[in-house]
C-alpha cells in the first residue's frame, strides 16, 4: 500500500509540474508576443507619423513657395506697370506742353510781325549775324578740343655693333640607358612617411614604390589586339587585352627577374617599343667652397652643406619627374589616337 501511495504522489507531482510549466510557458509566450506587438506597433506608428510629417512639411513648403512667388511676381508686375504708365504720362505731358508753347510763341511772333512790318529786316539781320557768330565760336571750340596727332618719328637704323649673333645650334639629346620593364618602380617618387603620423597614428602604410612594383606601368613590346574581333567568338563579354595580363605579376615564388612574363622582361627601349625613356637630369654644378669655411680633418662636409646639396638634388629630381609625367601622358594620348582599335580609357 505504501508503494502505491508513493507512486500516486509521484504521478500527481509530475502532473502538477507539467501544468505549472505549461502555464509559465504560456504566460511568457503571451508576454513576449505582447511586447513584440507593442514594439512593432510603436515603430510603425513612428514611421507613419514621420512620413506624414515630412509630406505635410513638403506640401506646406511648396505651397508657401508658390504663394510667395506669385505675390512677388504680382508686385513686380504692378510696379513695372505703374512706372511705365507714369513715364509715358510724363513724356506725353511734356510733349504736349512743348507743342502748345511753340504754337503760342509762333502765333504771337506772327502777330507781332504783321504789326511791326517796318522793323522786320533789321531784326532778321541781327538774328542771322548773331547765329552765325555763335556757330563760328562752336566750331573754334571743337577745333581747340581736338588733340594734335603726334608726328610720325622714323626709327634710326640699327648700328652694326648692336646686331645680335645667331643662336648656336641645339645640342643632340643624349640617349638614356634602357630601363628594364620590371624595374620601372624605381622611377616612382618616394614620400616622407613622417607626414602620415598626423593623419593616422600607430600605422605606417607601404610606400608608393612597393605598390608600383606589383605591376608594370608600360609594356610597349606587347601588341594590342583589336577587341572587336572577339564579338564573333563570344558575344556579350569583352575580354581584357594582352597588355593587362602582361603588366600583372606572376606568383610570388618566382625570382625578381621572372616575376612578370619573360616576353615583358626586356628593356623599354627595344625595337618594338614606341616610347623612349626621358634623358637623365643634368649634374648639378659643383660649387667651390670658400677658403674661410673651416673643414674637418676627415674631409667630410658639414650638415648645412649636406642639406643644401640634398635640396638641390631634390629640386632637380622633382622637375625631372614632372617632365616625365607630362611626356608619358602626351605619348599615351598620341598612341591611342594613332591606333584607334582599343576603346578610350583602356
Amino acid at each position: 500500500m505504501a508503494s502505491n501511495r508513493s507512486r500516486k504522489t509521484r504521478r500527481t507531482a509530475r502532473r502538477t509540474a507539467r501544468r505549472t510549466a505549461r502555464k509559465t510557458a504560456r504566460k511568457t509566450a503571451r508576454k513576449t508576443v505582447r511586447k513584440t506587438v507593442r514594439k512593432t506597433a510603436r515603430k510603425t506608428v513612428r514611421k507613419t507619423v514621420r512620413k506624414t510629417a515630412r509630406k505635410t512639411a513638403r506640401k506646406t513648403a511648396r505651397k508657401t513657395a508658390r504663394k510667395t512667388a506669385r505675390k512677388t511676381a504680382r508686385k513686380t508686375v504692378r510696379k513695372t506697370v505703374r512706372k511705365t504708365v507714369r513715364k509715358t504720362v510724363r513724356k506725353t505731358a511734356r510733349k504736349t506742353a512743348r507743342k502748345t508753347a511753340r504754337k503760342t510763341v509762333r502765333k504771337t511772333a506772327r502777330k507781332t510781325r504783321i504789326i511791326k512790318k517796318a522793323k522786320k529786316p533789321v531784326k532778321r539781320r541781327k538774328k542771322a549775324i548773331t547765329s552765325k557768330i555763335a556757330d563760328l565760336e562752336k566750331k573754334l571750340k571743337d577745333l581747340s578740343k581736338e588733340k594734335p596727332k603726334p608726328a610720325e618719328i622714323t626709327p634710326p637704323p640699327p648700328k652694326p655693333a648692336e646686331i645680335t649673333p645667331p643662336p648656336p645650334p641645339p645640342k643632340p639629346a643624349e640617349k638614356a640607358p634602357p630601363v628594364l620593364v620590371y624595374e620601372q618602380w624605381k622611377q616612382v617618387p618616394t614620400k616622407n612617411w613622417n607626414d602620415q603620423k598626423a593623419v593616422l597614428t600607430g600605422y605606417t602604410a607601404s610606400s608608393d614604390r612597393y605598390w608600383a612594383s606589383l605591376h608594370v606601368q608600360n609594356a610597349p613590346d606587347v601588341p594590342a589586339a583589336n577587341w572587336n574581333d572577339q564579338k564573333a567568338v563570344l558575344t556579350g563579354y569583352t575580354h581584357p587585352g594582352n597588355k593587362y595580363f602582361a603588366t600583372r605579376q606572376r606568383l610570388a615564388n618566382h625570382p625578381r627577374d621572372k616575376t612578370f612574363q619573360p616576353g615583358i622582361a626586356v628593356s623599354a627601349g627595344s625595337g618594338g617599343s614606341t616610347q623612349t625613356s626621358p634623358p637623365p637630369p643634368p649634374p648639378p654644378p659643383k660649387q667651390s667652397q670658400p677658403e674661410s669655411q673651416p673643414q674637418s680633418s676627415s674631409g667630410k662636409k658639414s650638415k648645412q652643406q649636406e642639406l643644401e646639396d640634398y635640396e638641390k638634388e631634390y629640386i632637380v629630381r622633382y622637375a625631372q619627374e614632372q617632365e616625365e609625367a607630362t611626356k608619358a601622358v602626351a605619348e599615351e594620348a598620341s598612341a591611342a589616337s594613332k591606333r584607334g582599335a582599343m576603346p578610350k580609357g583602356f
